[in-house]
């Protein structure tokens, strides 16, 4: 089946689009016959689920309601992993309304078509506790990650990690990791990397991950007589909260080569109970991908293709997509969008998916190059990419399959990270409140 058409700025096709191809299946064989039943109700388990898999989130929701075999039909493992929902947008902060010192921040939904339709969710988050500010950390798979500060709180350094699910409003308050707090005390909060896991496809429980760097420091003058720091060697120390156990393990461990943790990219990809994230490996000189599990014993890193620019990590299609900017030409201002995968995870073996000239790619659509590009995100089911370019920052989707690029709107007011959101209106005992 034909991929889906090129979103134009007046639509949200990826939430309202039935046309996700479906790889094919066996028919079930089980139908319900019921004697003067109505057409529904003698449509095939597989029949019922095809179409459920092809309904905005919303409507799925509302649909759990028809009847008990409905609502059990959703809740099936079996069938959860095909009831995928789309990106609807992301979150991101305004530019136009800066927070200052400890005021409630203000955070901002752009819908994936771009349109001025209201956003899928409260922004205001209304339904948390009292507070005064919250940062928007993470998210994955409909779950938000905050920093989140008390109305007494006094300082920037008085704050609880929440996750909380913004459509059916359900929230945690995790408690406080005591370790990380030790070994980081004398760093900003901003400095630690904390990010957001979870995979309702495999279990409703999630994880934070908070990593920070230590480095054993010598110094050594230089030339100008100046003091300037020699990094020899590297710890990170890890500690993973699970909802399921409602606890936090901590780890504090070497990596095989002189690995530090990126903090400037935002994107990191949960797979396989690992987390994958941007690192730098100070031997190589390139960047590379680390990850680590959720119980902070399996650590492993491995290179990334055009390692001498740090690139972007999404999970599409069920695989590791790696996408960055590449030097295309001897001229030093060539350049070329080039998008990977993940042949093979255990030997880390990369294909090239898509590629093309920054140039070409502006070209179609009017837009000068100039240097300013930012990702958004890798479409989860079809091969679209979403970034953002130019000066004045227009919002863009890219057609890898038709080589075709659309601006949508521009982003002007927008400020990074930019965090895509897919609905979950699934009620999770992890979020009790």
């Amino acid at each position: 089946m034909a991929p889906p058409p090129l979103p134009s700025a007046a639509m949200t096709v990826p939430e309202e689009d039935s046309s996700r191809p479906r790889k094919g299946r066996r028919a079930s064989t089980r139908i319900r016959t019921c004697s003067g039943g109505t057409a529904a109700e003698r449509l095939t388990d597989d029949i019922l689920v095809e179409i459920l898999s092809r309904v905005p989130a919303k409507s799925l929701c509302r649909f759990k309601c028809v009847s008990p075999h409905w609502l059990g039909l959703t809740k099936d493992p079996h069938h959860r992993k095909k009831l995928p929902q789309t990106v609807a947008g992301f979150f991101h902060d305004s530019t136009s309304e800066e927070a200052e010192g400890l005021l409630e921040s203000r955070v901002d939904f752009t819908n994936i078509g771009g349109t001025q339709r209201r956003p899928p969710v409260d922004t205001s988050f209304a339904f948390l506790p009292g507070h005064r500010r919250f940062d928007l950390l993470d998210c994955r798979n409909g779950l938000l990650l905050f920093r989140w500060f008390d109305a007494s709180a006094e300082s920037c350094l008085e704050f609880r990690y929440l996750v909380c699910n913004p459509a059916t409003e359900k929230w945690a308050a995790l408690p406080e990791c005591h370790q990380a707090a030790v070994l980081g005390a004398a760093l900003n909060p901003e400095e630690r990397t904390v990010r957001l896991a979870f995979d309702p496809a495999v279990s409703p429980h999630f994880h934070v991950f908070l990593l920070e760097d230590q480095h054993d420091i010598c110094h050594s003058i230089s030339y100008l007589a100046t003091w300037s720091p020699v990094y020899y060697s590297s710890r990170t120390s890890v500690a993973v909260y699970s909802s399921e156990t409602g606890g936090w393990v901590h780890k504090r461990k070497t990596w095989d080569q002189q690995i530090s943790i990126t903090r400037r990219q935002s994107s990191t990809v949960f797979l396989d109970g690992k987390l994958h994230l941007h690192a730098y490996d100070r031997e190589l000189s390139s960047f590379c991908l680390a990850a680590v599990d959720t119980d902070a014993e399996t650590w492993t890193n491995f290179a990334v293709p055009g390692g001498t620019i740090e690139g972007f990590i999404q999970l599409s299609q069920g695989r590791l997509h790696y996408a960055n900017l590449q030097r295309a030409g001897q001229d030093g201002f060539s350049n070329r969008l080039a998008v990977y995968v993940l042949q093979d995870y255990e030997k880390k073996e990369w294909i090239l998916k898509h590629s093309i000239h920054t140039f070409d790619l502006a070209r179609s659509i009017h837009v000068v190059f100039d240097g300013g590009f930012d990702w958004i995100v890798i479409h989860p089911q079809y091969n679209l990419i979403y970034f953002t370019l130019g000066w004045d920052s227009k919002f863009i989707c890219y057609d890898m399959d038709r080589r075709q690029a659309q601006v949508i709107c521009n982003l002007e007011e927008c400020k990074k990270p930019y965090l895509p959101y897919v609905p979950l209106y699934a009620e999770l005992p992890s979020l009790p409140m």
